[in-house]
């Protein structure tokens, strides 16, 4: 079996222009001025002993799609992942050659965003993504089928009447709960909770129907608020204990404030059963989501279980 070295893997990243970017071992950057249609044609990534690397941002989602299809097939030894969160910031993501640069000294762990072998349970979402930015992000028949596969999927069918279409775009604006880990508080939702703008200032506008959104973490959270909050609380059987968000919601007095608690631990709930589904390991047997400790009444234990036991 071959070493994985720097030698021998090949690193990709698709510029805003929509052109492929590539370093094969410790070479340098190089521009191929080819879209990804185009590139998947040429010999540079074709090989057995080379392992293909690639950052899990939306504009590599097609790349990333189409790679893991080719691993299948075995027409490349392996592709692997890792977050965003492997930059100094976000405006590197605009510089090309900077991100195949820091590509090559990555000392994260896999659970925080660090390399990881993609496997079928990181490939919907970036299947669903691609199809998406095609699309113009509607919901088609081919979005919902993704979306059917996706490991969060069964977790989001608890909550009743989740709304398929919205729940999909935000499954695919977050990507991969692991690139928002606080390597210094594992356990807290804090990055990625501010990253989808769940704070009392934006919810306080997104809450507000006279409120015109403008700002990118306004519309985040406004999609956040669109997977779950599907009806009125007062039209809601507030003793079924799948509507625990509408629990959350009105124990906090409704309005922004119950808004932002009640996406609150609907995040939390979305980022720990996503977080179980990927991290599944053989001979794992303790699980990432711990209903007692996030359910507030055995009810919605029992609840929950039942649900997540049906085939």
């Amino acid at each position: 079996m071959a070493t994985t070295t720097d030698e021998n893997i090949v690193k990709l990243y698709v510029a805003a222009d929509k052109r492929v970017w590539y370093s094969v071992g410790i070479g340098p950057p190089i521009n191929s001025s080819q879209t990804v249609d185009e590139f998947l044609f040429t010999p540079v990534i074709h090989g057995l002993s080379n392992v293909v690397r690639v950052i899990g941002v939306a504009q590599n989602a097609e790349l990333i799609s189409a790679l893991y299809l080719r691993r299948n097939s075995g027409e490349i030894r392996g592709v692997e992942l890792a977050g965003p969160n492997i930059l100094h910031s976000f405006d590197e993501l605009q510089e090309p050659n900077i991100v195949l640069s820091r590509m090559r000294s990555v000392d994260i762990a896999s659970a925080a965003g660090g390399w990881h072998a993609i496997t079928m349970r990181d490939y919907p979402t970036y299947a669903m993504l691609a199809r998406m930015l095609r699309n113009n992000f509607v919901f088609d028949d081919a979005t919902a089928a993704y979306f059917k596969m996706h490991p969060a999927r069964k977790a989001l069918l608890f909550i009743p009447n989740i709304a398929e279409a919205d729940a999909a775009k935000l499954l695919t604006t977050i990507v991969d709960p692991r690139w928002y880990v606080d390597r210094r508080a594992p356990d807290r939702a804090a990055k990625l909770e501010l990253f989808l703008g769940l704070t009392p200032q934006t919810q306080m506008c997104v809450s507000d129907a006279k409120c015109i959104l403008t700002r990118t973490r306004e519309f985040r959270c406004q999609s956040v608020l669109s997977a779950w909050k599907t009806q009125n609380v007062d039209t809601v059987d507030l003793h079924n204990p799948a509507n625990f968000l509408y629990r959350v919601q009105k124990a906090a007095h409704g309005g922004a404030k119950g808004d932002l608690r009640a996406s609150q631990a609907f995040i939390r709930y979305l980022r720990y059963n996503w977080l179980a589904a990927i991290e599944i390991r053989p001979g794992i047997k303790d699980e990432l989501f711990v209903p007692k400790m996030f359910f507030k009444t055995p009810a919605e234990c029992a609840a929950y279980a039942e649900h997540m036991s049906i085939k």
